[in-house]
Formats: structure tokens, sequence, C-alpha cells
């Protein structure tokens, strides 16, 4: 539960801290500054370090940033990448005329983190590598933290490790948000239809201390998700690029990248705290700041995929296209949130790519049910 202690002081106590550095970002008060430590505590999720590994990290940060201000203009050859060479920055909220991440969520008085930043580099990839920024998808942080992290005897005091859930999504997959809704607390339960309405990521890819690969990996395919050291500064950011002012720490936190600056030195990324921590619930970490690309753990805890296949029935839309081909064996849709989606083959594909011609025809959308990305049946209205 959240405190009424006052943290006044605390926040300038940093504010003084902060300026004789320049100023580099803003503190203020925020949800997570309002509450005591063990509630902020439990809004973390990953298991905190050791002595030893940051210990054994101490020259990392420096490397880090080193690699990261370095990369500028190299050769991208990743499938779904814009241009060819990699930019000065990129920022996966505005690029290729759209917003290719979801809404900033609130994990709540619960460790889940890590299923936040899996979601999170799940639901950008899908809608990245398929250039649809509208294809919003919702899914179910609920499932893959009390249903998959359970199973491997995680707990909200003990948190996740997002490989062990990446895999997860990768080998059993994912429900959405509407087939268990998340709540701190683990109440609810799964759809037993979900089989029907789940996500599969493609290869896991590990990134683990290599910042040109992250770089990579998010222009090419879309957000990747990284585990952080939380200072205890970190709970009042309210905006600029962080860099802690403190050696105090809180424990082990997970979060999408979603993009970078070179000319800020920083990494741009998205938090599960909520839209009122933050820059609206996202935040610029300098290069190397709390080991984002490398946390001191044996482990991989920096990771993207390539991929994302759905099946599931998905929203109404429109079909603002049909092609047609001796080569195909149903032929293709192109849906206003999918793009060009290929038709099942058999006997169905005649009425099937009949109805998209009568809904094209007369503005209606049609609600598809897509598996591994081809097109198996529409719902319409008309």
């Amino acid at each position: 539960m959240s405190s009424d202690r006052s943290c006044e002081e605390e926040i300038a106590a940093l504010r003084d801290s902060l300026a004789t550095l320049g100023d580099p970002w803003q503190a203020g008060e925020t949800l997570l500054s309002r509450l005591g430590g063990e509630s902020r505590a439990v809004r973390l999720g990953v298991p905190a370090p050791s002595a030893a590994e940051v210990d054994a990290r101490a020259d990392l940060p420096g490397q880090m940033s080193e690699v990261a201000l370095g990369t500028a203009g190299q050769a991208c050859t990743a499938a779904f990448a814009p241009t060819g060479e990699l930019p000065r920055s990129f920022d996966l909220r505005k690029t290729c005329d759209g917003d290719y991440t979801t809404p900033v969520k609130d994990q709540g008085e619960c460790g889940s983190c890590a299923a936040f930043g899996v979601v999170a580099v799940l639901e950008g990839t899908a809608a990245y590598t398929r250039r649809r920024a509208g294809l919003d998808l919702d899914l179910s942080e609920a499932h893959l933290f009390f249903g998959h992290a359970k199973e491997r005897d995680y707990t909200s005091t003990s948190g996740a490790w997002p490989d062990d859930l990446l895999g997860d999504c990768v080998s059993t997959g994912v429900t959405f948000e509407d087939y268990w809704p998340y709540v701190d607390s683990g109440a609810g339960a799964l759809n037993p239809d979900w089989p029907n309405r789940v996500a599969h990521a493609a290869e896991m890819v590990d990134l683990t201390r290599d910042p040109a690969g992250i770089k990579h990996h998010i222009y090419g395919y879309g957000p990747v998700t990284a585990c952080i050291v939380v200072y205890e500064d970190f709970f009042h950011y309210t905006g600029g690029v962080y860099r802690s002012t403190t050696k105090d720490s809180s424990g082990g936190h997970c979060v999408a990248i979603v993009g970078w600056d070179d000319d800020q030195g920083c990494w741009i990324a998205k938090n599960s705290w909520g839209t009122d921590w933050g820059e609206g619930g996202f935040f610029r970490i300098a290069y190397g700041e709390a080991f984002i690309e490398d946390y001191p753990e044996p482990r991989p805890t920096t990771l993207g995929c390539t991929g994302a296949t759905l099946r599931a029935w998905l929203p109404a839309q429109r079909t603002l296209g049909l092609s047609v081909s001796a080569h195909d064996a149903g032929g293709w849709a192109y849906l206003e949130n999918l793009g060009w989606t290929r038709l099942s083959g058999g006997t169905g594909s005649a009425r099937l790519l009949a109805l998209l011609a009568d809904a094209r025809a007369g503005g209606h959308p049609v609600s598809p049910f897509v598996q591994n990305d081809q097109l198996l049946m529409v719902q319409t209205t008309f």
C-alpha cells in the first residue's frame, strides 16, 4: 500500500545533488516517491545483483558508452530496418509514419516487471515487423506472470527473469489481455479458450553486453527488454537523461528499450509504473548507466525477438486491397491494421475472397481471424 510520508526533504537533497552535476535530469514527486521502502521494492521484480557481480563490472559502464556512441553509420541488414545504416537517433514512438509502442501500463504492487518488459517487446515487435502502427495488440501480463512465471515457482516477492518468460512466449505463447486481465493481486483466471487467442514470439535473441547489437535489433525488429539496477533516486525521476547520484540501490527492474539518441548519449525506454512517473511513463537513461546493457548476473538479461505470430480474432478493420494470381493458393488481402495477409488456401478461399470484396466495395469493416499470419476467416456485420 502507498504511504502518506513526506518526500519533500528527500527530493530537495536530490535536487541539490543534481545541481552540482549541471541538472542532467529532473526530480520531483511521483507516485513512487510517495511509497514506503517496502512498496517501492515490490514494484521492481528482478532479483537484486550480488556485490561480486557488480564489482566484476566496474569498468563496464564506460565500455558500453564508448561502444554505443560509435554505431552511427554502421550497415544494418536486419530484415525490417527502414534504411541500410544506423542513424544517430531513433525512436519507435515516431518512425515509419507511426508509433510502434503500446500504451504504458502500471504493474502495481507486484514484482511482475519482467512480464511487462517482455510483453512490451512482443507487442512492439508484432507491430513494427508488420509496419502496422495500428495493430495495437494488448497481451496479458497476467498470463505471463501469474501463469507461466508461477509454474517456474516465481512469486511477486521473488520477481522473475525475462529470458525465462520470453522463452515461454516462444514455446507456449501468451494470450490477450481480455482473456486474463491483469490485477496486481493475481486475481482472475485464464480463459480456457486461450489457445485460440494467443501470440507467439519468434526466435529469441540475446543482446547482453552488446550496445551495437541492441541498436541494430531495435532498428530492424523492434523493442528490446533489459534489466537495470534501480538506485534510490530513480523513483523521483520526472524527465531528462538519467544518471544515478547515489550508490544506494533497491534491487533490479525490467524495462523495454525503444530507441536511442547519440547526441544526448542515451537510451529511450518504457517503464511499467504508469504514466504519472517519468516522461509519460517513458524515460531516457545514459549509455552504460545502471548496467542496462549487462545486468550484474551471469544469465542473459538483454533480449529481443525477431517476430510474432498470432492466432486470434482481431478488431474489425477495413479491407483496403485484394490480390489474386495463378501462383497464389488463396490470394492476399490488405487489411487496415494488418497489411498484406495471405488467405488460406482450400475450398473456402473463393467464399472468403467474395466476402472481402463485398466488404471492400461497401466500405464495411471485417473482423479477421489470423493464424501464423494467414487469414483463415472473417466475420462481417453487413
